[in-house]
């Protein structure tokens, strides 16, 4: 695991020297993701910088950026290609000499010999850079970002017309010719969705690639953009054979798939193990490993001070024992949190409104401390295999909301009682979220929207414009210099618009019940890259750790796409397959217990003196405030509700992330 960062000119550099200068300064903004080595190379008019964590060929010759034996193609490469080993015997028969074992190397060789489709050859995640310049008159820079987006890539061009990319933005940033200016449209959709949909960033004129995207630049400057991966859902049957899988076949295979997956990601010339939470996703991350080493597991988790009562420690204890690990835990409390919201801010580059952003962070720290360098983790499980609560709630709203003899009808009986009552209610704040599905929702269904916009939508709706209510200060135009990257719905203050876009390409795919197969396909399009992976990949990186993700193989989940929802969702109950493959592994009481989640105890923090102290603090200094982009009297109004009764902790969070942002890297402009 990397951090990659490049500087491409349209023409020669007038100074290779101060070009030099430069990158190794946007380089070395992450250190982080690359302690073990550094490495810069130039031909005068692509500058590529690597910062190298040795994870896969700990010699020189994994060393970065690397070069084909004419020293025409070159590569930096962030993550990694798990079956490398697969191709070197038939790359060597093709004549190509390999100075080491690197999986940099055979994705060198794998470029030179299949061109871009070598990708789809690859098990593994990436963020790369490929510069060509076998046709001296005509090179060309390939920007690849995985197929599930597990790896970020953002990219920029400057006002000369430089093209700047990186793993993270604040090396982007870091560039002399970057204005730091706050995207209005991409804040709108953060308020939205906690995070910004790609290809928006916080950062005006800084884009992210989407998941399973890649971006091609050509000798005249010119980039566009195009899809290479897409997973749809599949209605064929899951099967070895025309009549389909029963479900006890489905279990078998999701065991083979899911044993197959951790197996690959084994694959490191270091120290290995498994954040555990107790949950089903971790606790079965463990027994798989375990049957696969000759050695106990080393395993992680993480609690809270004066929390026992949602602490999951003793169910990762259990496994522990169970599986006889090496296992490690530690505690923090609110006075953490209360040290690290600047370093979060930091580490975070753009808000991740999730405050399980908080855990992590000390976690990797914890695993760092103990000389791992690479560690395994449940994500994807619950997205592909609809393992929230919410699934059979959506599910159920679906059925009840929509006259089965006129889909997309308006909303019936109860609900729509229930959605104008909501309607006309008034007040200078709605009343917080109660039930197990956001009152918003019912109002979508009056309005005709999808009632589902993803696992972790914020303000949105009547509540929404208790924050922003006027969305005039939100319109700016967004010039975006790739071609096809950045879709018109997203040039708009309608997040609507954006969820319809996502789901253009489901139009007549869809079967009853239609949520439940539209959940995993928008979780992809989001939430997942953007929001639960990013999280992932700032704040294990942020100590140089490598997270690895045997749930989202993307064998598995093109499996998942085609398995049945009935077999994921069973009497109100999700993950249903998973389950009873777990089961073979784990005690029953463990596999059914109730969905805990992995967070913080917000509810409680947010009465923390010191959080409401600095939140105000913040709050009355705010440029968003003051611009009238957000009421700040309204979020104080919040604040003072979550004093006597609760609920705001998640609005809460969402918004003291955007103005702590904004407070850090206002000092920029």
């Amino acid at each position: 695991m990397c951090g990659i960062v490049g500087i491409l000119k349209t023409e020669q550099a007038r100074n290779r020297e101060a070009t030099s200068a430069v990158l190794v300064a946007m380089r070395d903004r992450m250190t982080h993701r690359g302690p073990d080595d550094a490495g810069e190379w130039t031909d005068g008019r692509c500058f590529l910088g690597h910062r190298r964590l040795s994870i896969i060929d700990l010699s020189p010759a994994g060393h970065q950026p690397m070069l084909s034996a004419d020293g025409k193609v070159a590569v930096v490469f962030n993550g990694e290609i798990y079956n490398h080993a697969e191709f070197r015997a038939e790359l060597e028969a093709r004549g190509h000499r390999y100075r080491g074992h690197s999986d940099t190397e055979t994705l060198l060789y794998a470029y030179l010999e299949w061109g871009l489709d070598a990708f789809k050859r690859f098990f593994g995640m990436w963020g790369v850079a490929i510069y060509d310049a076998r046709d001296q008159a005509r090179p060309v820079m390939h920007l690849v970002r995985d197929r599930i987006g597990i790896k970020p890539v953002y990219v920029a061009r400057t006002g000369s017309g430089d093209w700047l990319f990186a793993s993270e933005i604040k090396a982007i940033v870091a560039h002399p010719e970057i204005r730091v200016e706050t995207d209005l449209t991409a804040l709108w959709h953060y308020f939205t969705f906690i995070v910004t949909p790609a290809p928006l960033t916080l950062f005006r004129g800084v884009f992210k690639i989407p998941a399973g995207w890649r971006i091609t630049i050509d000798h005249t400057g010119a980039a566009r953009a195009e899809q290479w991966w897409e997973c749809l859902p599949d209605h064929r049957p899951p099967a070895r054979n025309s009549g389909g899988m029963s479900e006890d076949e489905c279990v078998e295979e999701t065991i083979a798939l899911l044993r197959k997956s951790i197996s690959r990601r084994m694959v490191a010339d270091v120290p290995f193990g498994v954040l555990l939470s107790g949950g089903v996703d971790s606790s079965m991350n463990v027994a798989l490993m375990s049957e696969l080493m000759d050695r106990p597991v080393t395993t992680f988790s993480i609690g809270y001070r004066g929390e026992e009562e949602t602490n999951e420690f003793g169910w990762a204890r259990r496994v522990a024992r169970q599986y006889g690990t090496d296992h490690h835990e530690t505690l923090i409390d609110p006075g953490d949190l209360e040290g690290f919201l600047d370093t979060l801010v930091e580490t975070q580059d753009e808000p991740i409104a999730d405050n399980v952003c908080i855990p992590l962070y000390f976690l990797s720290k914890l695993v760092r401390d103990n000389r791992t360098t690479v560690v395994q983790v449940g994500e994807g499980a619950d997205e592909h295999w609809l393992g929230y609560w919410w699934c059979e709630d959506y599910r159920r709203l679906e059925a009840d909301v929509y006259d089965p003899a006129r889909a997309g009808a308006t909303p019936r009986g109860w609900l729509a009682r229930t959605a104008r009552k909501l309607l006309r209610q008034t007040g200078p704040i709605v009343r917080p979220r109660g039930g197990a599905i956001d009152d918003e929702a019912l109002l979508r269904a009056q309005r005709g929207e999808e009632l589902f916009w993803g696992g972790s939508p914020c303000w949105w709706g009547s509540l929404r414009s208790t924050l922003t209510p006027d969305p005039s200060r939100f319109k700016q135009e967004i010039n975006c210099p790739v071609e096809g990257l950045l879709p018109s719905a997203m040039r708009t203050l309608d997040s609507h618009a954006v969820v319809r876009h996502w789901l253009e390409p489901l139009e007549g795919r869809l079967t009853k019940p239609r949520v439940l197969q539209l959940i995993p396909y928008l979780e992809r399009k989001n939430r997942l890259p953007e929001h639960l992976l990013m999280r992932v990949d700032k704040c294990t990186m942020a100590h140089s750790i490598e997270a690895r993700v045997p749930f989202l193989d993307h064998e598995l989940v093109e499996f998942s796409e085609r398995v049945p929802v009935e077999y994921k969702l069973r009497n109100g109950v999700g993950k249903h397959v998973i389950k009873r493959a777990a089961e073979r592994f784990l005690d029953k009481e463990l596999v059914y217990r109730r969905k805990q989640g992995f967070g913080a105890p917000m509810e409680r923090w947010f009465r923390q003196p010191w959080m409401q102290e600095r939140f105000r603090r913040t709050l009355d200094r705010s440029p968003m405030a003051k611009a009238g982009l957000i009421d700040a009297e309204a979020v104080k109004r919040m604040l003072d509700q979550q004093q006597t009764g609760g609920g705001w902790s998640f609005h809460l969070w969402t918004v003291m992330n955007a103005v702590l942002w904004e407070e850090k890297w206002g000092q920029r402009r």
